[in-house]
């Protein structure tokens, strides 16, 4: 890669050294996505002598466009700092290093695969977030539903992704059972989602037919969790959620393997058993370096309240909110009827709002209200 040297004015009187120029580099973002340069580990060296700043990143991408938008963005950054001359040296990997999140646990042994290896950030998707529970039963695809249809509603293009292998209920709660009638083949053999209320949709559950897929294990479970992620001809979307199965099993561990993940979201209830097993299961994110976006406690009051904020501390990550019991969900779930669609004006539907926006502006958007924009 070429050097360049980029000449700036000077801010008389700040000293620069090599942890500020990181701190600065920290509030650096890759283009498209919500991670910095530092936790992705694209930051080799910084040398700094009085105002001169030279950054070497360490960078491989088949977007010619990146390495120039990183240079400026690093630049700007460093100029605010007071830099006067900065360089930005950008090179490619170490064989043994990634500029994409691994976590030291796995990193391959000398000689073995690496498994992140074939990991790609889909094309047409800006972010894709997971929603997770530690348990089952815990409304956790109720919450992915909802926070796909409020997150549309509020302007963006999003799809949803039902990745829960072992109980693919998206289709019911979204009316669409028989989606499979309706999924088209394109001619390179990608799958074409079902558009149900301005949702571009795919599940497991249209392929899996009568057979269980109770029994998949291990290879089988990661072989077809790595296919169907990346076997969808997605249009243009900003966000991806996908709905996992409850529990830090195969399909998480794949589904991190295949796609870069802007983020998950961990779904909980009240009692302290659900807190416990949502707990893991953001544990498990952060140790396959998926940053966790909050936590979601679902049907607040009828089995208590509070154990979502005992989580969130936990996990040092914002509580989202705190969803309040409501029966008609129940009803309005099975009759594939969302909640947030009946029933727009709803405490559930309101709570919901709120969510999205959160999730929203953690990704970079801002409610067009209040004028901000990025």
């Amino acid at each position: 890669m070429t050097n360049e040297q980029l000449r700036v004015d000077s801010n008389a009187g700040v000293a620069i050294d090599a942890e500020s120029v990181r701190r600065a580099l920290a509030e650096v973002h890759y283009p498209g996505l919500s991670r910095d340069l530092v936790s992705f580990g694209m930051v080799k060296h910084v040398t700094v002598c009085g105002d001169q700043v030279r950054v070497q990143l360490a960078l491989s991408t088949s977007d010619a466009s990146i390495p120039e938008k990183l240079r400026i963005a690093v630049t700007n950054e460093l100029r605010a700092l007071g830099a006067s001359l900065i360089t930005v040296d950008i090179v490619k990997p170490d064989p043994v290093a990634r500029t994409l999140p691994v976590s030291r646990d796995h990193r391959p042994r000398a000689g073995a695969p690496d498994p992140w290896a074939e990991r790609v950030r889909l094309g047409m998707v800006k972010h894709v977030i997971a929603v997770g529970a530690g348990k089952g039963g815990v409304g956790k695809s109720t919450v992915a539903v909802n926070l796909a249809l409020s997150l549309a509603r509020g302007g963006l293009a999003v799809g949803i992704l039902d990745a829960d292998i072992y109980g693919p209920s998206v289709p019911m709660l979204l009316g669409i059972e028989e989606g499979s009638k309706h999924v088209r083949m394109t001619p390179d053999k990608h799958i074409v989602p079902v558009t149900v209320h301005g949702l571009s949709l795919i599940s497991f559950g249209f392929f899996l037919g009568e057979g269980s897929p109770a029994i998949w294990r291990g290879p089988m479970v990661s072989k077809a969790v790595k296919q169907f992620a990346r076997g969808v001809e997605w249009p243009a979307l900003d966000v991806l959620v996908v709905d996992l199965p409850p529990g830090t099993g195969d399909v998480p561990l794949s589904l991190v393997q295949a796609v870069e993940l802007s983020g998950a979201i961990v779904v909980t209830q009240p009692p302290r058993l659900a807190g416990a097993e949502a707990r893991k299961a953001g544990e498990m994110f952060a140790h396959l370096d998926v940053r966790v976006l909050g936590v979601v406690e679902n049907m607040t009051g009828a089995f208590g309240a509070g154990g979502g904020a005992i989580v969130a501390d936990e996990l040092h990550v914002p509580l989202l909110g705190s969803i309040p019991f409501d029966a008609e969900v129940v009803h309005e779930g099975d009759a594939g009827t969302p909640t947030l669609l009946t029933r727009g004006r709803s405490k559930f539907s309101v709570v919901f709002n709120a969510i999205a926006r959160q999730v929203a502006e953690s990704l970079g958007w801002r409610d067009e209200h209040t004028g901000a924009e990025t």
